[in-house]
């Protein structure tokens, strides 16, 4: 079942991705409950034609807002349509969170290891700041593809966070398309810890 959601605010994260934030009515609060890696699934019309699509939400619970990050793909509809056209304000279904691909905290130490290339860093932004918030022994080692520094999402986000739990986090990048006179030469794998 879909529910209308007000966007609260568009941030542009890169060149080609922006996070959307919505405003969750208190009479929803419950069902838009989730788990960290969970996704939700959009509804809007584009062009006459009802266009469904689903993105990972990249904010922790312990947040407060439910944000899903959008990259933009030639030739994509819904995710040019975000990139291009959605602002605060304006409204979109959604059906409630769900997902299977998903971490909860085990009550015990852990040490999650995250993998992700591109866009594919949305689910893992959640299950990242989960892990480090739900005991304070708890660490998480991320590796992330992407072509250059300039395509890297949630970049100033991941520097929060491991200036936050500069002991336990600690995140990799791999840049397959970094220009050789920048800091980080091509191929490299640049370790921030």
């Amino acid at each position: 079942m879909f529910h209308t959601l007000t966007i609260q605010t568009v941030t542009q994260e890169t060149p080609d991705a922006v996070a959307i934030t919505f405003d969750v009515p208190t009479d929803l609060n419950g069902a838009f409950d989730w788990k960290p890696g969970q996704y939700l699934t959009l509804k809007t019309t584009i062009a006459n034609e009802e266009v469904r699509r689903s993105y990972s939400i990249c904010a922790a619970p312990s947040d407060g807002e439910l944000r899903v990050a959008v990259k933009e793909i030639e030739g994509g509809k819904f995710s040019t349509h975000a990139n291009r056209h959605l602002e605060a304000g304006m409204t979109i279904e959604s059906m409630p969170p769900m997902g299977n691909f998903k971490w909860q905290p085990t009550g015990e130490p852990s040490h999650v290891v995250g993998w992700a290339a591109g866009s594919g860093i949305t689910p893992i932004m959640s299950i990242a700041k989960t892990v480090l918030e739900s005991d304070s022994n708890s660490t998480f080692t991320l590796f992330y593809g992407n072509k250059n520094s300039n395509s890297i999402i949630f970049k100033d986000a991941l520097e929060d966070l491991k200036n936050s739990y500069v002991d336990r986090l600690e995140f990799h990048h791999i840049l397959s398309r970094e220009d050789q006179g920048s800091d980080v030469t091509k191929g490299r794998i640049d370790s921030e810890k």
